[in-house]
């Protein structure tokens, strides 16, 4: 969980995540980019369901570590829920045929807000490991490296060091 998080920060994903996602104003709570943070720590741990906050939020030395609390459970759903946009879902709806069954609807705001983190995250990746041309990316997310001739990423196991 620390690798994860130091390459998070030194990624430069909060700053990132900053810049493209911009959540409805609310008073106090956690900003988009500690929001991110906690949802890596969550799946870094092995986290698989909201309610898992709840025993993070018990770790001290996980506030320690981080720097900041975790979210309770119902305001990470309270931020999951941002990425939600029931209008363009009725929207993508209306738009299918009559015998289709499958809609996918359009990116809100904030979805592709996230998704130009994920645009920067890769540039910037590229840019530190210019000679890795491929990677693979399985159904889960799990980035699986292949075997290339290539030397593998030295920025990145420094960064990770």
């Amino acid at each position: 969980m620390p690798l994860a998080v130091q390459a998070f920060r030194s990624l430069e994903l909060p700053a990132s995540i900053q810049r493209q996602v911009h959540i409805k104003q609310r008073e106090g709570g956690y900003d988009e980019a500690t929001m991110v943070e906690s949802f890596v720590v969550l799946n870094a741990l092995g986290g698989e369901c909201l309610e898992d906050f709840t025993h993070l939020r018990g770790d001290g030395g996980l506030k320690e570590i981080l720097g900041h609390e975790i979210p309770s459970p119902e305001a990470a759903r309270q931020f999951l829920y941002q990425f939600h946009a029931v209008e363009k879902i009725e929207e993508a709806k209306q738009r299918r045929d009559a015998e289709q069954i499958a809609f996918i609807p359009e990116e809100n705001e904030v979805l592709a807000g996230l998704g130009e983190v994920n645009r920067e995250l890769v540039q910037e990746l590229g840019r530190r490991c210019p000679e890795q041309r491929i990677a693979a990316v399985d159904q889960d997310a799990t980035i699986i490296k292949r075997a290339t001739k290539s030397k593998p990423c030295e920025a990145m196991q420094a960064s990770a060091a």
